[in-house]
């Protein structure tokens, strides 16, 4: 008996099955999506902890390669010399950037070193103990108050609590430190790695990167010069906010100084510097300069002088945060104040840290795909009969 088979019927069988296995490969998929998300991410962290001294050598690499340029070129002036060739080694540039960085290292421990063997510890001890005292008492004569107001039964309970949980959060930063000991020694290594990796890649930049370009064009004929265009414009954005963050540092480090000068904080400049270069990472800089200032200023034995010292912090982290980010790093990556105000925000919100580091230059790069998608857009729809 011969069936009467329809192709009709068979089209909409096979794209009826298609959709029930589209279906079920989907509910599989979010069924396992946690396991999937956590296993790409332990990926992640495993790639990134076994190359991180590559990832090192090639963030400080790309961070300092444009004063690489600039000694490079002062080499070239006092000695007289002109290039030999295309992929000659910047030998010169990249050995006086070291010794420029190493001296500036030894200088700031040598430093460091003098300021605490003349230090009288035990003035500091002394301080320290007095500020511990006078909070202790504070609390029990506010603890008393309230007792005799009525608001708690127990003169005990308040101080108790208060050095309870003081107690508690010691306890947890040191078992923090304790446990990140070991991780000290393997980023130390992993650092000095990235760091004579980035000595070659430094001096031989040109030729890397004709390498890499030849590549790209190589196994990417048709797009290559697309990607390659896409890479300099991303080059741009990033050196942009390179130089963008690197400037707002050098501001809120004078800020800080002379604010701290003015209010009588000691070791005004230190701090200030510290405290700049620390807000390459967006707010950490203010966490940083507010901890050390009112620290040193406590161990000083003025109160009132911490007080000062945590009110310009906020004041000057809000200015940083309004206007001095969004106007010159906004002008580096040729994005709108708003626009910057809004990504550190959305990105801070969604990612933290790191989304805060990042999210000037992701916006930007968005911003110039979006553009480009828009301009192609705006050709088709014009070649349209």
């Amino acid at each position: 008996m011969k069936l009467p088979w329809d192709k009709n019927y068979l089209k909409i069988s096979f794209h009826v099955i298609f959709t029930l296995i589209v279906i079920y490969a989907l509910a599989l998929l979010l069924k396992n999506a946690p396991k999937a998300i956590l296993g790409t991410e332990r990926f992640l962290a495993y790639t990134a902890e076994v190359l991180s001294p590559l990832i090192i050598a090639v963030i400080f690499s790309y961070v300092v390669n444009p004063a690489v340029d600039i000694l490079q070129g002062f080499y070239y002036k006092m000695s007289k010399k002109q290039r030999k060739g295309r992929f000659e080694k910047r030998v010169a540039g990249t050995a006086m950037l070291y010794l420029i960085l190493f001296s500036i290292l030894l200088a700031l421990a040598a430093f460091a070193v003098i300021g605490i063997g003349e230090t009288d510890t035990q003035a500091i001890e002394r301080s320290i103990r007095a500020s511990v005292m006078g909070f202790t008492d504070t609390l029990k004569q506010f603890n008393i108050k309230l007792t005799e107001m009525g608001i708690i039964e127990s003169e005990a309970g308040l101080f108790d609590a208060a050095m309870g949980f003081i107690k508690s959060g010691i306890s947890r930063v040191t078992g923090y430190f304790a446990g990140k000991a070991s991780a000290i020694g393997s980023f130390a290594l992993d650092l000095l790695i990235g760091l004579t990796a980035a000595f070659y890649f430094l001096m031989e930049k040109e030729k890397i990167l004709y390498i890499g370009k030849e590549l790209i064009r190589t196994f990417m004929p048709k797009r290559g010069e697309g990607v390659l265009e896409s890479l300099s414009e991303a080059n741009r954005i990033f050196s942009g906010y390179i130089s963008g963050q690197i400037t707002d540092a050098v501001v809120m480090a004078a800020l800080i100084s002379v604010s701290f000068l003015i209010i009588g904080i000691d070791y005004p400049v230190i701090i200030g510097v510290i405290s700049g270069f620390s807000n390459l990472i967006p707010y950490v800089g203010a966490i940083v300069a507010f901890i050390l200032a009112v620290s040193v200023a406590l161990i000083g034995g003025s109160p009132v002088k911490a007080l000062y010292a945590a009110v310009v912090i906020i004041l000057l982290q809000q200015l940083d945060s309004a206007v001095i980010v969004p106007r010159i790093v906004g002008k580096k990556v040729r994005l709108h104040p708003v626009l910057v105000i809004l990504s550190l925000s959305v990105f801070g919100s969604l990612f933290g840290i790191w989304g805060m580091v990042f999210a000037v230059p992701t916006t930007a790069l968005i911003k110039v795909m979006f553009k480009r998608l828009y301009d192609r857009q705006k050709i088709r729809i014009k070649q349209k009969p």
